[in-house]
């Protein structure tokens, strides 16, 4: 496949999650998030979002880390059609998220040099309002692409330093993702 578009490595797959289990991520996601998480730079200026990182090996965490990976690489086995020389071995790291009203976190790219190729997110509900996934152009004032994601919708795109990208600002309910990375 060859890019058209800048915005073409960013793929949406929408519906490809059973809705039960949705829920099951809302619910666990209400008793994990209970910290703010910071930036790997530690601040938490620029990211006002409650979290969790699933861990294979916590027993609680276990089942939804392996039933969100399993999701993640059905999505990735379409991102890998459109794009077959991209590699990646495995689901790096998977977060719980949950932004509250007046939450969000500011431009960013997700590479860090810790071997993350490809960033995937995965909407768990849609009953909120703001939250928009928007990518910015390098000067971040121009604006690629918005994304209003739907429950049950991932979205891929590559990690590097040419994909800054934010959440804006909810403005009412709450907003429950996934995000992880291959590598």
């Amino acid at each position: 496949m060859i890019f058209e578009k800048f915005e073409d490595a960013i793929v949406e797959i929408n519906g490809v999650t059973d809705p039960q289990f949705l829920k099951l991520l809302v619910d666990y996601a209400n008793k994990k998030c209970v910290e703010k998480l910071k930036t790997l730079d530690n601040t938490i200026e620029y990211r006002n979002v409650y979290g969790h990182t699933l861990t294979k090996t916590s027993i609680s965490d276990a089942a939804h880390f392996l039933n969100i990976q399993k999701e993640i690489m059905k999505g990735y086995s379409h991102y890998k059609f459109k794009f077959p020389q991209i590699k990646v071995a495995e689901v790096l790291q998977i977060d719980l998220l949950k932004y509250k009203e007046g939450g969000g976190y500011f431009y960013h790219t997700d590479d860090y040099n810790m071997g993350r190729t490809l960033s995937v997110t995965l909407n768990l509900n849609e009953d909120y309002e703001g939250g928009d996934m928007v990518f910015g152009h390098q000067n971040l004032k121009e604006e690629l692409k918005r994304i209003k994601m739907k429950s049950g919708t991932l979205c891929f795109f590559p990690s590097n330093f040419l994909y800054p990208h934010k959440i804006e600002k909810i403005t009412k309910g709450i907003r429950y993702s996934v995000v992880a990375w291959l590598g």
